[in-house]
């Protein structure tokens, strides 16, 4: 991690080669089915499901920025999934299931669906919702939606967020942290202006 323990995530933006693709906005995905397994044991993630929001997608180890340079105290961003279709999962971090700390997760959004997200991230997401890990063993870690920051500002309020709410606390309480780009879709730009940030909590254990 970054020095104090904190680092940044950089927006999961959506530009490169298929940004032309991106301009037509995709239907809304249907829900999936809630997984079922043993009981969650630790370990790194292999896939995720967001059953409320149609999402059950692999998961690729990510690390920090290294391109990007480090903020004046030395912090460096997170780093993002190179498959579109995966999360991401801060390797360096908690693991689901552990007890401690926060599990770090973050996906691209593509206006066409190609993603792991949709734009509609930011009005479907909401408190009570299940997140699922699944182990390398079968099992299964659930987490309960506690709070969702839909659609704030990346630059503005996404840091202030993540000081006062600890968001990237290796220690304490085991946490589950989402990320993607949603809000407002900039066309001259190519990608998302702002950021949708939601933590859940273990459910069931």
């Amino acid at each position: 991690m970054g020095a104090g323990g904190w680092f940044l995530v950089d927006r999961p933006l959506a530009r490169a080669g298929a940004a032309a693709a991106q301009e037509a906005q995709a239907a809304p995905r249907a829900p999936v089915p809630t997984v079922h397994g043993a009981a969650c044991t630790a370990g790194p993630p292999r896939r995720v499901v967001y059953p409320a929001l149609g999402v059950d997608a692999g998961v690729e180890r990510i690390g920090l920025d290294t391109v990007h340079p480090a903020d004046a105290k030395g912090r460096r961003r997170l780093g993002n999934p190179s498959d579109i279709t995966r999360v991401g999962w801060y390797a360096d971090g908690p693991r689901p299931g552990e007890g401690r700390g926060t599990v770090l997760l973050d996906g691209h959004t593509y206006r066409n669906g190609g993603a792991v997200f949709g734009e509609d991230f930011a009005t479907r997401a909401r408190a009570g919702q299940l997140v699922q890990t699944v182990q390398p063993d079968g099992s299964v870690c659930s987490y309960r939606v506690e709070r969702v920051w839909a659609a704030v500002d990346a630059a503005r309020d996404y840091p202030r967020i993540i000081t006062a709410e600890h968001l990237y606390d290796p220690h304490g309480p085991e946490r589950l942290f989402l990320a993607t780009c949603g809000g407002s879709w900039n066309a001259a730009a190519r990608n998302y202006e702002d950021i949708s940030v939601l933590v859940a909590v273990p459910a069931g254990r």
